[in-house]
């Protein structure tokens, strides 16, 4: 059995995002904290924040992005295609996901060629 490089460091950025989510309704400014131990550990160990976990982070304070807790949402079109508006309450900066189903926009990570091997 394969020993995966980072492992330790994959699931201490798994219980840091579980913590800040948990937090974020209480304490925003400990959830940007948690949020920027995240991507130092990532940074530090040569590692890449999975997409799920990068699109509820808040690009500037790095605050976990919740629904009307932190955040407001927006669905938006621009140019015949829909995106959603994620605004930080805590910062006011904005972040433009892409959602339209009609387009072939599928994150990478998702693709068949991404898989190389997977590992029990």
């Amino acid at each position: 059995m394969k020993k995966v490089q980072g492992n330790d460091s994959f699931q201490r950025i798994n219980y840091l995002y579980q913590v800040s989510k948990y937090i974020s309704e209480k304490n925003p400014a400990l959830s940007s904290y948690y949020g920027n131990l995240i991507v130092s550990i990532a940074k530090k160990n040569v590692l890449k924040i999975h997409p799920d976990i990068k699109r509820q982070m808040c690009k500037k304070c790095r605050c976990t992005l919740i629904h009307n807790v932190t955040s407001t949402k927006k669905i938006k079109r621009k140019n015949k295609s829909k995106i959603i508006e994620w605004v930080c309450s805590i910062c006011d900066t904005k972040k433009a996901l892409p959602i339209d189903k009609n387009k072939d926009h599928i994150l990478w990570v998702d693709k068949s060629e991404a898989v190389v091997e997977i590992i029990n």
